[in-house]
């Protein structure tokens, strides 16, 4: 059955080839480079019956992953005690293993491990460091002002943080922080210069080290992606009828949500437009937040979570917003 649905490798890769009596020295060197490249396929696997798949079954989820709150909507709760509290609006929000971290606008944090902060968004355009458990700035640094007021940044690892804003610039940084300390913090691109494309402020960003990329949202009604690791221009994501406002890529496939007011985009990498959807069923209904439901590629209840200017969080299904095209 397997030949007849030619799903059979190269015979040389099979164990009960035998090269030993194979008399032409290229054939020979041949099959002697497959093995030593990719080894042999055996002939059998099992001497008894293949065991049984190990996990749980329960709604197609693994011990390791824990059931979304999506799939239950109708049993959340409210926690007794409420969150540590910011001292200002919720900039980000972390759901770790063991407890759930909330910092304030303009504020991320480096690494859950180091208990470290990056904020920015202060009178004379510095930046700071700090440490999220104690709420102490261990650093303040005025090297960034050079590049304007800065509107929104990313910090997709603990040694490097992407800033943006009103220089329409987009700046990748090479942080070192040891023991609540700021030994190095450097431009890394080449020649010292950031990366330029937009022609007016940058308010937003999104970065995926899986897929090492870059996009950037700005007033001038464009999206750019960019090369993480060339840190070169990509592609811009043109089309929105108004400023962007929010961006999100989605590490599992690799898809691009662009927000522009109620407006809905979906790109591939390449940026080719899969789809654009106006969400507003009632006034004031710009979305401000985004993010992919990050579990399972091929599961088709995966969702993207927008929260919008009306209060209200909504949660659509990834397969239906395709549909909407």
């Amino acid at each position: 059955a397997a030949v007849e649905s030619v799903n059979t490798f190269h015979p040389y890769f099979y164990a009960q080839k035998r090269w030993q009596d194979t008399k032409d020295p290229v054939i020979k060197s041949t099959i002697l480079g497959y093995i030593s490249n990719f080894g042999q396929v055996p002939k059998q696997l099992f001497t008894k019956p293949h065991p049984p798949r190990s996990g749980s079954k329960k709604e197609g989820s693994s011990p390791s992953q824990p059931t979304p709150f999506y799939f239950k909507l109708d049993k959340l709760k409210t926690p007794l005690q409420p969150f540590r509290l910011p001292r200002g609006p919720v900039g980000q929000i972390l759901c770790l293993e063991k407890e759930v971290l909330v910092l304030e606008k303009n504020r991320l944090l480096l690494s859950p491990l180091l208990c470290c902060f990056f904020s920015w968004g202060f009178p004379d355009n510095s930046c700071a460091f700090g440490n999220y458990a104690t709420e102490k700035t261990f650093a303040v640094c005025e090297s960034l002002c050079d590049w304007g007021e800065i509107l929104c940044a990313a910090c997709p690892s603990a040694t490097t943080i992407i800033t943006a804003g009103t220089s329409t610039v987009v700046c990748v940084w090479d942080v070192a922080i040891t023991k609540d300390k700021l030994t190095n913090i450097k431009l890394r691109q080449c020649s010292s210069q950031p990366l330029y494309g937009h022609t007016d402020a940058v308010v937003c960003l999104a970065v995926s080290e899986v897929h090492s990329i870059i996009v950037s949202g700005s007033r001038d009604l464009t999206c750019i992606l960019w090369d993480m690791e060339e840190l070169s221009y990509i592609t811009q994501l043109a089309g929105h009828t108004t400023s962007i406002s929010a961006l999100a890529i989605n590490d599992l496939s690799g898809e691009i949500a662009s927000c522009a007011g109620p407006q809905l985009y979906l790109w591939t990498m390449k940026g080719q437009l899969l789809t654009c959807t106006d969400t507003s069923w009632r006034p004031q209904s710009d979305i401000l937040c985004i993010s992919f439901a990050q579990r399972h590629e091929w599961d088709s209840r995966n969702v993207i979570v927008t929260g919008c200017a009306d209060g209200i969080i909504r949660v659509r299904c990834f397969c239906l917003v395709f549909l909407c095209s």
